[in-house]
């Protein structure tokens, strides 16, 4: 099934309606514009971790349409469908190794949180320069991403 976006879509109704409603977070907003502008000192990577109904995936919404606004294409890992192997995470992230400009987003990242190590050290910095990825789970990253000093 294809599904357009085009100006009259429900879906870009919804997205307006998101955005009118959207409060607070601007301190979020302003690092992920940085992070998809390349500035200098805004890393390409965000971890976003808090528990559940905290708008998580709220923000990683208005993530999505800044990204879409900036022309980048969209890529989602949704961690409650993913399989957690290297495998079954490469299977839904295969968009975001192929082209240039994608923002991943990886949402629910506590299902899958063994592939944490792999994440980080393989798939990640086999990306492509110009890409932002966006972590989101309910459980702060390991120190293992905080004191390397590259990730932090």
């Amino acid at each position: 099934m294809h599904v357009t976006t085009d100006s009259g879509s429900l879906a870009n109704r919804l997205r307006a309606s998101r955005n009118k409603t959207f409060v607070g977070r601007s301190g979020e907003v302003d690092r992920f514009r940085a992070a998809l502008d390349g500035a200098q000192g805004a890393g390409p990577v965000l971890y976003v971790h808090g528990s559940g109904g905290v708008g998580k995936s709220t923000l990683l919404r208005r993530f999505e349409d800044e990204a879409r606004r900036a022309g980048r294409r969209v890529v989602w890992v949704d961690g409650h469908r993913v399989t957690p192997s290297p495998a079954g995470f490469l299977a839904e992230a295969t968009d975001a190794v192929t082209g240039p400009d994608v923002v991943l987003f990886i949402d629910g990242f506590e299902r899958c949180q063994g592939l944490e190590g792999w994440l980080r050290d393989r798939f990640l910095p086999g990306l492509r320069e110009d890409a932002v990825v966006v972590v989101a789970g309910r459980r702060p990253p390991s120190s293992e991403w905080l004191c390397d000093l590259a990730w932090s």
